[in-house]
């Protein structure tokens, strides 16, 4: 929980003061911040999953459900207009994949174990299953949180 709450409170701050580096790979450089074409993509397909509307933000309940499955912590609404403003983000508008990679790319952060609870081996993304034929008979439907928060593919 508290790696998670660094991450989203503590991202303005890490942000001004982190230089560019070299992660490996080509390089995704956005205000001195870089790390490898991999990296960004993995959180663009997490931004995805999340989007459940498509609107290209995650909303309260979105990034919420990403919380709550990569750390197992909720958050609080105001917590969550505190880090749409920390990331120059409006709260009705919600979290744009610009700054979910800028959140990914501060320092206590680890894209590679996100992703790996939200598309566990043998899972795809959205983008990498679309063409893969699904059995009926599967059972895709992921609940999170007080109230079963659906989070399902």
């Amino acid at each position: 929980y508290e790696r998670h709450t660094n991450i989203l409170t503590g991202t303005a701050q890490t942000m001004a003061s982190e230089e560019s580096a070299n992660i490996g790979g080509a390089i995704f450089e956005h205000e001195g911040v870089s790390f490898s074409e991999e990296m960004a993509d993995k959180v663009r397909q997490l931004h995805e999953h999340f989007d459940a509307d498509g609107d290209g933000y995650l909303s309260f309940e979105e990034i919420r459900s990403l919380q709550l499955l990569t750390s197992g912590a909720d958050m609080p609404p105001d917590q969550y207009v505190m880090v749409c403003r920390a990331l120059g983000c409006h709260p009705t508008k919600g979290i744009s994949l610009e700054a979910l990679r800028l959140t990914y790319a501060s320092e206590g952060t680890d894209i590679d174990e996100d992703y790996r609870k939200v598309f566990p081996k043998g899972k795809k993304a959205k983008d990498e299953s679309k063409s893969s034929v699904k059995n009926e008979d599967e059972d895709d439907v992921i609940e999170v949180g007080e109230g079963g928060v659906d989070i399902s593919p």
